[in-house]
């Protein structure tokens, strides 16, 4: 079977590191760094790489993409984004964009879901860990609650880059973009709260580091994103999380999720790519909102 491939692939990442993650090793599996060049290598062995200024262009139908390319994400602002994947990336000659949530720029607030990870690992009572796990944004206080009662701090924390960081990769020419103040799961907010948490993030990425362009990854996924809020939004381009697929919405694109990829990389892709071809025969490769 011929495989039809979409012009662009947009693989997304969160960070890169050999050492283990106490906020992240309780949510999923941390890419190691060996793990991340030979994806790297085989990106760059069969896609061209694009800019996100490409990207944009090529949606308002203003450039053309005469190879199959790619484009780099990096979600959520972690710091190992500045200490150790930018300089890879710039070794390479590769562009990439690292979407932040204004609201741990700093490490001023930390994302709920590593809030979950680090109690769990401080706790290891399997029984709270299946519960923590469920959590929500809405339960916030809840969570907090059980890490005071625990005598867990989390002020102390350096899991974010600060705003020098994020400046750095600007100028060393890397795209910014913004990801939801707070890393909200969609669905669980009021669509009130969506339209907030998108343009507040928008307007800020784009005001504090006086950038010409308006881009956004959703967090976690565009699933339960209502209609009103992709309405509402003002930008220039914006990502979802829902693999190779095509979008229903011209300027609105899926990203591949690299975490999921374990071992091989052109077996990964390749799946991803069948899939994407058997689905475009039963015309079921369009993401519909």
């Amino acid at each position: 079977m011929l495989l039809r491939t979409p012009p662009v692939i947009l693989p997304f990442y969160h960070t890169v590191s050999d050492i283990p993650l106490t906020h992240i090793q309780h949510l999923y599996k941390v890419k190691n760094l060996d793990q991340f060049q030979r994806e790297l290598d085989f990106f760059q062995k069969n896609y061209t790489a694009i800019s996100v200024d490409h990207l944009i262009a090529y949606n308002r139908g203003e450039k053309t993409i005469e190879q199959p390319s790619f484009h780099l994400t990096f979600d959520d602002g972690l710091k190992e984004c500045s200490k150790i994947i930018a300089p890879i990336l710039k070794e390479r000659g590769l562009d990439a964009t690292f979407f932040i949530n204004p609201n741990f720029i700093d490490n001023e607030h930390i994302f709920y879901r590593y809030k979950v990870s680090i109690i769990i690992e401080k706790i290891k009572r399997d029984q709270l860990k299946q519960k923590l796990l469920r959590f929500s944004i809405n339960d916030s206080e809840e969570l907090n609650n059980i890490a005071q009662e625990n005598k867990i701090n989390f002020e102390d924390l350096e899991i974010y880059m600060n705003h020098e960081e994020i400046q750095q990769l600007i100028d060393l020419g890397f795209t910014i973009g913004a990801h939801s103040m707070s890393h909200p799961y969609y669905k669980d907010i009021s669509i009130e709260q969506q339209i907030t948490e998108t343009n507040n993030s928008i307007d800020f990425i784009q005001e504090k580091f006086n950038l010409p362009y308006r881009v956004f990854s959703f967090p976690f996924t565009d699933f339960g994103v209502a209609k009103e809020t992709f309405e509402a939004m003002n930008t220039d381009i914006s990502f979802g999380t829902a693999g190779i697929k095509t979008d229903i919405l011209p300027h609105h694109l899926q990203r591949l999720p690299m975490d999921n990829c374990l071992g091989n990389p052109s077996i990964f892709v390749y799946k991803h790519l069948l899939k994407f071809t058997l689905q475009s025969i039963f015309n079921k490769h369009q993401v519909k909102h």
